[in-house]
């Protein structure tokens, strides 16, 4: 990039911070019989033996009352300010099975789901498996996570149990965050713009380098759109165990920008899912952190749904923004785990 490097204002329009606004504005709130049609519907599918991988929006209608809500939700995902807050799944009422379909059913008027890890699931469990998989991949361990983005166009939790202790979710925009480090330090953002070589945690592809050949920016624009990706831990193992990738100080000067503005009370919203209550954001606009957190032997472990969509149709962004080929998702790879071991200390 050269001296001239000015980057184009991100829309006011899609611009928030919680300084300005509260929760409120971004939640949606339907009741139990909002529900009531697609829960039949789904009652019906899980009798008849339907896996729920296998069943596409035309097998599992919203119903009158929740289609018009879902489809405001997909506007305000895709082209408003990329969060929301959706309270009223009756997770108390159903069985995990219906839970799930349930879940699945939402999704799918969404988006399209893709694979979260190389095991190939497109309904992922957030839930701690450490004590088997010590080197779980961040999703399925229970430290603290910091501010990123996931290789999807949008991500939702439904939160089925909370944890006895901790678990707190954390949502930014990367927009507002992008405009802030314009105004204070365009330096910097040049410098994110540029990008960083991805380490795929052992995710990769047979055949594909274990750090992505290319620089993948944190920010960019393409068509008029500007766009997020950021995980730091990527980042650094990258750097960490590849001699000709270099992180200066000046790198990670910009890091450190970014994530204290993430950290920032003004500019982000803090609480813990609560059972029934599902988080939705789009990946490119919106970055996500969690706190660590603890179960309790006398309660269920936390357990939240996860779903990867695809959008329709999809945002325009740079081809280099990509972390994993194939993406949207990340692509199987028979028998693997999504498991590595590092000497970064930081998810």
């Amino acid at each position: 990039m050269s001296s001239n490097f000015e980057p184009d204002p991100v829309d006011p329009a899609i611009l928030w911070r919680s300084s300005e606004s509260n929760l409120d504005t971004f939640t949606l709130r339907l009741a139990a019989s909002d529900f009531s049609p697609l829960v039949a519907v789904v009652q019906q599918h899980l009798a008849d033996g339907r896996p729920v991988d296998s069943l596409a929006p035309t097998d599992l209608p919203l119903g009158r009352q929740l289609a018009g809500p879902i489809a405001d939700l997909k506007q305000q995902l895709t082209a408003g300010c990329g969060f929301a807050l959706v309270e009223g799944f009756p997770v108390h009422d159903l069985s995990q099975a219906e839970i799930e379909m349930l879940f699945w059913a939402v999704g799918l008027h969404l988006g399209t789901p893709v694979s979260q890890s190389v095991m190939g699931e497109r309904l992922g469990h957030v839930t701690d498996v450490t004590k088997t998989d010590p080197d779980a991949r961040a999703y399925r361990n229970k430290s603290e996570l910091t501010p990123h983005t996931d290789p999807a166009d949008l991500l939702s939790f439904l939160c089925i149990h909370p944890a006895a202790h901790g678990g707190v979710s954390r949502f930014v925009s990367s927009m507002t965050i992008h405009e802030e480090i314009r105004r204070r330090r365009p330096d910097l953002l040049e410098r994110l713009y540029r990008g960083y070589h991805y380490h795929r945690g052992g995710e990769n592809r047979p055949g594909s380098t274990a750090a992505t050949p290319h620089r993948v920016p944190v920010f960019s624009q393409h068509d008029g759109f500007t766009s997020c990706r950021y995980v730091r831990y990527y980042i650094e193992v990258a750097a960490a165990e590849d001699d000709s990738i270099v992180l200066d100080d000046v790198d990670r000067e910009a890091f450190d920008l970014l994530e204290e503005l993430a950290a920032n009370p003004d500019l982000h919203f803090e609480f813990v899912l609560q059972s029934g209550q599902a988080v939705f954001a789009n990946n490119f606009t919106v970055m996500h952190a969690r706190s660590g957190f603890e179960n309790d032997p006398a309660m269920p472990p936390r357990l939240l749904l996860r779903l990867w969509l695809s959008a329709t149709p999809r945002r325009p962004v740079t081809p280099n923004i990509a972390h994993f080929d194939g993406e949207p998702g990340i692509p199987p790879v028979e028998g693997r785990t999504p498991s590595y071991s590092s000497t970064v200390d930081i998810q």
